[in-house]
């Protein structure tokens, strides 16, 4: 079934992925803020300074605003028997016509558990249903293996390595590129 944009909840027994609002925002700012370290290594997003809840309030409005233009979905990964969030994830349309291309972070503390994995799935899953979509992808740095396992996982192709521009102090600056197409998902469902 097709639809024009991914739905704002989806769900499996391990992980909430709702659209991101203003009523994330506390546990939202909490959880940057336990992964401060780990993210600073990776995102281009993370500053200096430790995450204040005015931050994660000029975050939350660009995700609105990104959600109502159709630009990206992004989620508020939630623990399904606390709501706690314990990290953010994401389909962003900069991967061009006919692609969307995912993105996720993990809060620390529950890092290894599984939980990018399934939520990946799940926008994998959202993504390909969405309208013009054929292809999801997943980008990461080479020196952040731990995001190529995710993709490994789902059944996605590793397609391209190319040089970029290093912008934070885990990145060796080789983009990884990965990608899903809505018959190989097909085709991996049907066997899972």
């Amino acid at each position: 079934m097709s639809t024009a944009r991914p739905p704002k909840r989806l769900s499996t027994e391990s992980v909430v992925l709702e659209r991101v609002v203003a009523r994330h925002a506390a546990d939202l700012t909490a959880a940057i803020r336990a992964s401060h370290a780990e993210l600073e290594l990776w995102m281009d997003w993370v500053t200096a300074e430790p995450q204040t809840a005015e931050m994660t309030a000029e975050f939350i409005a660009r995700v609105d605003d990104d959600w109502a233009a159709g630009r990206e979905f992004n989620y508020a990964m939630t623990d399904p028997d606390t709501g706690e969030v314990i990290g953010v994830c994401g389909l962003m349309t900069r991967a061009g016509p006919g692609r969307l291309e995912i993105g996720y972070w993990v809060r620390t503390d529950r890092a290894g558990a599984g939980v990018a994995t399934a939520a990946a799935g799940l926008l994998t899953e959202a993504g390909l249903a969405v309208d013009g979509i054929d292809i999801v992808e997943i980008h990461h740095d080479a020196a952040n293996p731990a995001s190529g396992r995710v993709a490994e996982k789902l059944g996605y192709r590793e397609v391209e390595r190319r040089d970029v521009e290093v912008d934070n102090s885990g990145e060796c600056g080789v983009e990884v590129v990965w990608e899903l197409t809505g018959a190989e998902w097909l085709s991996r469902s049907a066997h899972s």
